[in-house]
């Protein structure tokens, strides 16, 4: 093997000299080597002409104006759309409304409830309203010793015109209301015997006669007037007439039109009762203001620029004064009016009556002295805005000032044993009177109401008061807080309930016992503040609609059985319950 190896070793090496010796020798060639491929071009090849070609044909074609024109040819169709329906939708019809309706209720107490009202139509633009009321109760609360029985009666007929360029309306409206001064004060129905309690007669009437009148025009500066003229009475004697004219004109402007309202008022009347001594008081009284304003609107922005002026002429008193009063409001609109702002300050003579102090307070005295209210001026701000698409939130701030501010007190309780035969039945504490002094009053209020479903409503109210006065200790009868909430509910096309729940806070009055002796000396035994409990009261009704004339109604107040006063020593009856039938018609 190892000399098989040697012997190749030995030849390779020969080779290799040999080729070198050969190399060595210049004989390489200069052929060329030529590679032939078949052409195969590709899109990277292609090239753009950039010059315009030459036009070999030197003669060029003018083009046609070519007009069209078309000739409407009339083609039957035989084509037929179907014809729509509506799919799962129907409104109900309305229901019928009449101009005539009849109620009638009854419950404990004795309370009898009936209303009426009519509507004639005497020719095609004449129509004629008439109108009945009556609520009346037999009374019935516990430990009350006096006659509580009430009753409220009004009359009233209506003349209504449309004419061409005016509408017109006159009529005229009696009221008739009987209360009783129950109230005896508590200490007195332990010291009066039982034969001077029977001695009391504690009934008062008030009636009222009014003639009313109005006119509004379609057009021309005087838009419309209102006119009034009152005869108040009751059943001591006295009385009083009201005369109140109220007129409204418009003046154009360049841009705007400048109102004014004015306002006429004659007030006479005069008290001839006799107490522990001869009363009388008697009063004649002239109010003239004018109130000119401008109304500006823009975009979402209200003004009302304005002023108000009012001459007060006293002929009793033999004076006169001259009073200037703000009239300015603006309303702002924002967030695509979801949100509205409001702002102002006004104020006003406000003129007292004794029918007015008659219907905020039934149990007044029937001798006072009257005299106007003076509000310096009422400064307001507040908003309502939504909260969503059906919660709406109001709420408002109130700050006036006032002068002449007339409070009800309760009249003290003479004990003189010695009584003679004139009447003098509301000298028990069971009767007010009427006192002035200043009053500052700020007032935050907010009423949020909440609709959860188109027959479903439910609200609250609440309102805070802060009182200050001049020279009283108190402002007497006057709640500094007052809540309310309520709710109403259609649950059926035919059944409807409504609920309210309010409660009155805490009140202020003034007690006072003293003794009048037959020389008409007065020796006063007790003078002091009396707190008047606040009290919650619900109040709830219910309506059945039989068919589309009859339906069933009952009404319950007091639910909660409150024993609570609303005047001092005036209790309020219990649980009422009262149902009835109401009748809608046409003639």
């Amino acid at each position: 093997m190892k000399l098989y190896l040697n012997l190749f070793s030995s030849i390779f090496i020969g080779l290799l000299f040999v080729d070198s010796a050969y190399s060595q020798r210049d004989t390489i060639s200069t052929d060329k080597l030529i590679i032939v491929k078949q052409y195969s071009p590709t899109v990277n090849d292609a090239f753009k002409i950039k010059q315009k070609p030459s036009e070999k044909d030197t003669i060029k074609q003018q083009r046609k104006t070519i007009n069209y024109s078309f000739i409407d040819v009339p083609v039957a169709s035989t084509f037929t759309p179907a014809k729509g329906t509506a799919s799962g939708v129907r409104i109900p019809a309305p229901d019928k409304l009449f101009e005539n309706y009849a109620r009638f209720g009854a419950g404990n107490f004795s309370t009898i409830l009936a209303d009426f009202y009519s509507n004639f139509d005497l020719n095609r633009d004449r129509s004629l309203d008439i109108k009945f009321s009556h609520l009346s109760s037999q009374g019935g609360i516990d430990d009350v010793v006096l006659d509580d029985d009430y009753s409220n009666t009004a009359l009233g007929l209506n003349l209504t015109s449309q004419d061409r360029y005016f509408d017109w309306n006159s009529g005229v409206e009696l009221q008739h209301r009987e209360i009783n001064y129950y109230g005896l004060s508590p200490e007195l129905k332990t010291v009066l015997s039982q034969d001077q309690i029977n001695f009391i007669d504690p009934k008062q009437t008030y009636t009222t006669l009014e003639a009313f009148g109005g006119i509004q025009f379609d057009n021309g500066i005087l838009r419309e007037a209102q006119i009034k003229l009152q005869n108040f009475s009751d059943d001591y004697s006295n009385s009083e007439q009201l005369l109140s004219v109220e007129p409204s004109v418009v003046i154009p402007l360049r841009t705007q039109d400048l109102q004014i309202d004015a306002d006429f008022k004659f007030l006479n009347g005069g008290f001839e009762t006799t107490t522990f001594r001869e009363f009388e008081s008697n009063y004649q009284q002239l109010q003239a203001g004018l109130n000119p304003f401008i109304n500006l609107n823009y975009d979402n922005v209200k003004v009302k620029l304005g002023a108000k002026a009012v001459f007060l002429s006293d002929f009793e008193q033999s004076s006169s004064d001259v009073f200037f009063y703000p009239d300015l409001r603006a309303e702002f609109l924002l967030n695509q009016q979801t949100i509205e702002f409001n702002v102002g300050v006004n104020g006003d003579l406000q003129q007292n009556t004794y029918e007015n102090f008659s219907l905020q307070n039934p149990f007044i005295a029937p001798f006072q002295f009257i005299f106007p209210t003076d509000l310096q001026y009422n400064a307001f701000a507040g908003f309502s805005t939504k909260l969503l698409t059906n919660l709406v939130l109001s709420a408002k701030v109130n700050y006036s000032s006032a002068s002449n501010y007339a409070f009800f007190v309760a009249n003290p309780s003479n004990t003189f044993v010695s009584r003679t035969p004139a009447r003098r039945d509301f000298d028990y504490q069971n009767s007010f009177r009427v006192i002035y002094d200043d009053l500052d009053q700020l007032s935050i209020s907010a009423d949020l109401a909440y609709q959860i479903e188109t027959d479903f409503n439910i609200g609250f109210f609440g309102k805070f008061s802060d009182f200050s006065t001049s020279q009283l200790q108190e402002a007497y009868n006057m709640p500094e807080l007052e809540l309310k909430a309520y709710a109403d509910y259609n649950f059926t096309k035919n059944w409807n309930f409504s609920a309210s729940l309010f409660y009155i806070g805490d009140r202020k009055d003034f007690s006072e016992d003293f003794t009048t002796f037959p020389a008409g000396n007065i020796n006063i035994n007790r003078s002091e503040i009396r707190t008047i409990d606040g009290y919650l009261d619900l109040n709830a009704s219910i309506e059945y609609k039989i068919n589309s004339r009859l339906s069933a109604f009952a009404n319950a107040n007091n639910l909660l059985n409150a024993d609570y006063n609303r005047w001092q020593n005036f209790d309020v009856q219990g649980f009422q319950i009262l149902g009835g039938l109401i009748y809608q018609f046409d003639w």
